[in-house]
Protein backbone atom coordinates (compact mmCIF):
# COMPACT_ATOMS: atom_id res chain seq x y z
CA UNK A 1 0.00 0.00 0.00
CA UNK A 2 2.96 2.31 0.62
CA UNK A 3 3.74 4.78 3.38
CA UNK A 4 1.07 7.33 2.38
CA UNK A 5 -1.58 4.64 2.07
CA UNK A 6 -0.67 3.19 5.46
CA UNK A 7 -1.01 6.63 7.05
CA UNK A 8 -4.34 7.35 5.35
CA UNK A 9 -5.87 4.02 6.36
CA UNK A 10 -4.33 3.89 9.85
CA UNK A 11 -7.62 5.05 11.37
CA UNK A 12 -9.30 1.76 10.38
CA UNK A 13 -8.48 -1.03 12.84
CA UNK A 14 -6.91 -4.23 11.56
CA UNK A 15 -8.87 -7.47 11.79
CA UNK A 16 -6.99 -8.65 14.87
CA UNK A 17 -7.61 -5.34 16.66
CA UNK A 18 -11.32 -5.35 15.76
CA UNK A 19 -11.67 -8.83 17.21
CA UNK A 20 -9.65 -7.92 20.30
CA UNK A 21 -11.88 -4.90 20.94
CA UNK A 22 -15.04 -6.90 20.28
CA UNK A 23 -13.97 -9.68 22.63
CA UNK A 24 -13.52 -7.18 25.47
CA UNK A 25 -17.04 -5.86 24.82
CA UNK A 26 -18.68 -9.29 24.58
CA UNK A 27 -16.91 -10.54 27.71
CA UNK A 28 -18.18 -7.53 29.68
CA UNK A 29 -21.73 -8.06 28.43
CA UNK A 30 -21.55 -11.79 29.14
CA UNK A 31 -20.44 -11.21 32.72
CA UNK A 32 -23.54 -9.07 33.29
CA UNK A 33 -26.05 -11.66 32.06
CA UNK A 34 -24.50 -15.07 32.63
CA UNK A 35 -25.97 -15.46 36.11
CA UNK A 36 -29.41 -15.91 34.55
CA UNK A 37 -28.35 -19.09 32.73
CA UNK A 38 -29.28 -22.31 34.57
CA UNK A 39 -26.50 -24.89 34.79
CA UNK A 40 -26.86 -27.93 32.49
CA UNK A 41 -29.65 -26.23 30.51
CA UNK A 42 -30.36 -26.58 26.81
CA UNK A 43 -29.11 -23.32 25.24
CA UNK A 44 -29.82 -21.84 21.80
CA UNK A 45 -27.92 -18.84 20.42
CA UNK A 46 -29.89 -17.13 17.65
CA UNK A 47 -27.43 -15.32 15.35
CA UNK A 48 -24.42 -17.01 16.93
CA UNK A 49 -21.75 -15.94 14.42
CA UNK A 50 -18.58 -17.89 15.08
CA UNK A 51 -20.07 -19.36 18.25
CA UNK A 52 -18.32 -17.46 21.07
CA UNK A 53 -21.40 -17.24 23.33
CA UNK A 54 -22.07 -20.93 22.72
CA UNK A 55 -18.52 -21.69 23.83
CA UNK A 56 -19.00 -19.55 26.96
CA UNK A 57 -22.32 -21.19 27.87
CA UNK A 58 -20.78 -24.64 27.59
CA UNK A 59 -17.62 -23.67 29.44
CA UNK A 60 -19.25 -21.69 32.27
CA UNK A 61 -22.47 -23.65 32.81
CA UNK A 62 -22.07 -27.00 31.05
CA UNK A 63 -25.01 -26.19 28.78
CA UNK A 64 -26.08 -28.37 25.90
CA UNK A 65 -25.45 -25.80 23.20
CA UNK A 66 -26.86 -25.06 19.75
CA UNK A 67 -26.69 -22.09 17.42
CA UNK A 68 -28.10 -20.78 14.18
CA UNK A 69 -26.76 -18.11 11.87
CA UNK A 70 -27.35 -17.18 8.21
CA UNK A 71 -23.55 -17.03 7.71
CA UNK A 72 -21.91 -19.17 10.39
CA UNK A 73 -18.42 -18.01 11.30
CA UNK A 74 -18.56 -14.77 9.32
CA UNK A 75 -19.01 -12.39 12.25
CA UNK A 76 -18.48 -12.10 15.97
CA UNK A 77 -15.58 -13.09 18.18
CA UNK A 78 -13.67 -15.98 16.63
CA UNK A 79 -14.05 -15.00 12.97
CA UNK A 80 -10.47 -13.70 12.66
CA UNK A 81 -7.91 -14.60 15.30
CA UNK A 82 -9.41 -15.74 18.59
CA UNK A 83 -9.16 -19.52 18.64
CA UNK A 84 -11.51 -20.95 21.25
CA UNK A 85 -12.44 -24.61 21.46
CA UNK A 86 -15.15 -25.20 18.86
CA UNK A 87 -15.46 -28.93 19.48
CA UNK A 88 -18.94 -30.19 20.36
CA UNK A 89 -20.53 -26.91 19.26
CA UNK A 90 -23.56 -27.30 17.01
CA UNK A 91 -24.10 -24.43 14.58
CA UNK A 92 -26.73 -24.69 11.87
CA UNK A 93 -27.21 -22.36 8.93
CA UNK A 94 -30.52 -20.60 9.46
CA UNK A 95 -32.37 -17.35 10.09
CA UNK A 96 -34.20 -16.03 13.12
CA UNK A 97 -37.49 -15.75 11.24
CA UNK A 98 -37.54 -19.53 10.73
CA UNK A 99 -35.82 -21.39 13.55
CA UNK A 100 -35.67 -25.07 12.60
CA UNK A 101 -36.11 -26.52 16.09
CA UNK A 102 -39.14 -27.98 17.83
CA UNK A 103 -41.62 -26.02 19.91
CA UNK A 104 -40.60 -25.51 23.56
CA UNK A 105 -37.21 -27.17 23.07
CA UNK A 106 -34.84 -24.82 24.96
CA UNK A 107 -34.49 -23.67 28.56
CA UNK A 108 -32.48 -20.65 27.36
CA UNK A 109 -32.74 -18.71 24.11
CA UNK A 110 -29.96 -16.16 23.75
CA UNK A 111 -29.51 -13.50 21.07
CA UNK A 112 -26.91 -10.76 21.15
CA UNK A 113 -26.72 -7.84 18.70
CA UNK A 114 -28.87 -9.62 16.14
CA UNK A 115 -32.37 -8.11 16.18
CA UNK A 116 -31.14 -4.86 14.59
CA UNK A 117 -30.00 -6.84 11.53
CA UNK A 118 -32.94 -9.18 10.87
CA UNK A 119 -35.47 -8.65 8.10
CA UNK A 120 -38.51 -9.10 10.36
CA UNK A 121 -38.16 -8.26 14.06
CA UNK A 122 -41.66 -9.37 15.07
CA UNK A 123 -41.43 -12.75 13.33
CA UNK A 124 -37.98 -13.31 14.85
CA UNK A 125 -39.29 -12.72 18.36
CA UNK A 126 -42.27 -15.01 17.75
CA UNK A 127 -39.90 -17.77 16.65
CA UNK A 128 -37.71 -17.30 19.74
CA UNK A 129 -40.85 -17.57 21.85
CA UNK A 130 -41.99 -20.70 20.04
CA UNK A 131 -38.80 -22.68 20.69
CA UNK A 132 -38.50 -21.51 24.32
CA UNK A 133 -39.95 -23.69 27.07
CA UNK A 134 -42.85 -22.24 29.05
CA UNK A 135 -40.61 -21.68 32.08
CA UNK A 136 -37.54 -20.79 30.00
CA UNK A 137 -35.46 -17.61 29.85
CA UNK A 138 -34.91 -15.33 26.86
CA UNK A 139 -31.73 -13.24 27.07
CA UNK A 140 -31.69 -10.71 24.27
CA UNK A 141 -29.35 -7.76 23.69
CA UNK A 142 -29.28 -4.92 21.18
CA UNK A 143 -27.28 -1.72 20.58
CA UNK A 144 -28.64 1.56 21.93
CA UNK A 145 -28.89 5.06 20.48
CA UNK A 146 -25.76 5.78 22.54
CA UNK A 147 -23.85 3.27 20.43
CA UNK A 148 -25.32 4.83 17.28
CA UNK A 149 -24.09 8.27 18.32
CA UNK A 150 -20.67 6.82 19.14
CA UNK A 151 -20.61 5.24 15.69
CA UNK A 152 -21.62 8.56 14.10
CA UNK A 153 -18.83 10.47 15.84
CA UNK A 154 -16.31 7.70 15.10
CA UNK A 155 -17.10 7.65 11.38
CA UNK A 156 -16.82 11.45 11.16
CA UNK A 157 -13.45 11.45 12.95
CA UNK A 158 -11.90 8.34 11.42
CA UNK A 159 -13.36 7.98 7.91
CA UNK A 160 -14.06 11.47 6.53
CA UNK A 161 -10.50 11.93 5.27
CA UNK A 162 -10.72 8.54 3.51
CA UNK A 163 -13.85 9.63 1.67
CA UNK A 164 -12.22 12.92 0.67
CA UNK A 165 -9.17 10.97 -0.54
CA UNK A 166 -11.40 8.68 -2.64
CA UNK A 167 -13.19 11.69 -4.10
CA UNK A 168 -9.99 13.35 -5.33
CA UNK A 169 -8.45 10.04 -6.37
CA UNK A 170 -11.31 9.44 -8.80
CA UNK A 171 -12.07 13.08 -9.50
CA UNK A 172 -12.57 12.52 -13.23
CA UNK A 173 -14.44 9.23 -13.05
CA UNK A 174 -18.12 8.65 -13.80
CA UNK A 175 -18.73 8.18 -10.08
CA UNK A 176 -17.67 11.69 -9.12
CA UNK A 177 -21.14 12.62 -7.82
CA UNK A 178 -21.49 9.36 -5.88
CA UNK A 179 -18.06 9.82 -4.31
CA UNK A 180 -18.91 13.39 -3.34
CA UNK A 181 -22.15 12.31 -1.65
CA UNK A 182 -20.26 9.55 0.18
CA UNK A 183 -18.20 12.20 1.99
CA UNK A 184 -21.32 13.23 3.91
CA UNK A 185 -22.97 9.82 4.22
CA UNK A 186 -22.67 7.99 7.55
CA UNK A 187 -23.46 4.30 7.13
CA UNK A 188 -25.98 2.48 9.31
CA UNK A 189 -24.88 -0.33 11.61
CA UNK A 190 -27.97 -2.16 10.29
CA UNK A 191 -26.80 -1.94 6.65
CA UNK A 192 -28.11 -3.27 4.24
CA UNK A 193 -31.41 -3.28 6.12
CA UNK A 194 -30.98 0.49 6.55
CA UNK A 195 -28.64 2.94 4.85
CA UNK A 196 -28.24 5.91 7.17
CA UNK A 197 -26.95 6.21 10.72
CA UNK A 198 -30.02 8.36 11.45
CA UNK A 199 -32.08 5.16 11.28
CA UNK A 200 -29.95 3.77 14.12
CA UNK A 201 -30.28 6.87 16.26
CA UNK A 202 -34.06 6.78 15.88
CA UNK A 203 -34.66 3.03 16.16
CA UNK A 204 -32.05 1.82 18.65
CA UNK A 205 -33.77 3.57 21.57
CA UNK A 206 -34.16 1.39 24.66
CA UNK A 207 -37.85 2.38 24.90
CA UNK A 208 -38.48 1.09 21.36
CA UNK A 209 -36.72 -2.22 21.99
CA UNK A 210 -38.64 -2.62 25.25
CA UNK A 211 -42.01 -1.99 23.61
CA UNK A 212 -41.22 -4.42 20.78
CA UNK A 213 -40.12 -7.25 23.08
CA UNK A 214 -43.04 -6.81 25.47
CA UNK A 215 -45.42 -7.84 22.67
CA UNK A 216 -44.24 -11.43 23.17
CA UNK A 217 -42.37 -11.54 26.48
CA UNK A 218 -42.52 -10.27 30.03
CA UNK A 219 -39.31 -8.41 30.85
CA UNK A 220 -38.11 -9.31 34.32
CA UNK A 221 -34.87 -7.34 34.26
CA UNK A 222 -33.20 -4.69 32.10
CA UNK A 223 -29.39 -4.63 32.06
CA UNK A 224 -27.21 -1.87 30.64
CA UNK A 225 -23.73 -3.41 30.71
CA UNK A 226 -21.22 -0.75 29.65
CA UNK A 227 -20.28 2.24 27.51
CA UNK A 228 -17.68 1.40 24.88
CA UNK A 229 -16.01 2.85 21.78
CA UNK A 230 -16.90 1.44 18.38
CA UNK A 231 -14.60 -1.58 17.82
CA UNK A 232 -13.75 -0.86 14.15
CA UNK A 233 -11.74 2.28 14.95
CA UNK A 234 -9.02 3.45 17.37
CA UNK A 235 -10.31 3.27 20.95
CA UNK A 236 -10.41 6.93 21.96
CA UNK A 237 -11.92 6.20 25.38
CA UNK A 238 -11.98 3.18 27.67
CA UNK A 239 -14.87 0.79 28.12
CA UNK A 240 -16.52 1.50 31.45
CA UNK A 241 -19.72 0.98 33.40
CA UNK A 242 -22.22 3.77 32.73
CA UNK A 243 -25.91 2.95 33.21
CA UNK A 244 -27.23 6.14 31.59
CA UNK A 245 -25.01 5.90 28.50
CA UNK A 246 -24.65 2.17 27.98
CA UNK A 247 -23.83 1.19 24.39
CA UNK A 248 -26.03 -1.91 24.62
CA UNK A 249 -29.08 -3.10 26.50
CA UNK A 250 -30.03 -6.65 27.49
CA UNK A 251 -33.48 -7.82 28.50
CA UNK A 252 -34.01 -10.89 30.65
CA UNK A 253 -37.45 -12.23 29.72
CA UNK A 254 -40.09 -14.85 30.42
CA UNK A 255 -42.75 -15.97 27.95
CA UNK A 256 -45.92 -13.95 28.08
CA UNK A 257 -48.78 -16.41 28.58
Amino acid sequence: MGIIGNIIYSTISTKDKVEKHQKIIRDNEWNEIKGFIPRDSKFLDVGCGAGYAIFKAKKDYNCSVFGIDPEPGDHGVGRFIFNFNKNNININKGVSENIEFNDKEFEVVYSSHVLEHVENEVKSLKEMKRVLKDDGILIIGMPTATMALTNLISQIIFTTHLKVYQFFRFLFSKKILVNFIQIFRITSHSYPRANSIWYDIKNYKVSRWKKLIEEEFKIIETIKPCFYPYPDYPQFFKLHKNYFFSSSVFFICKKRR
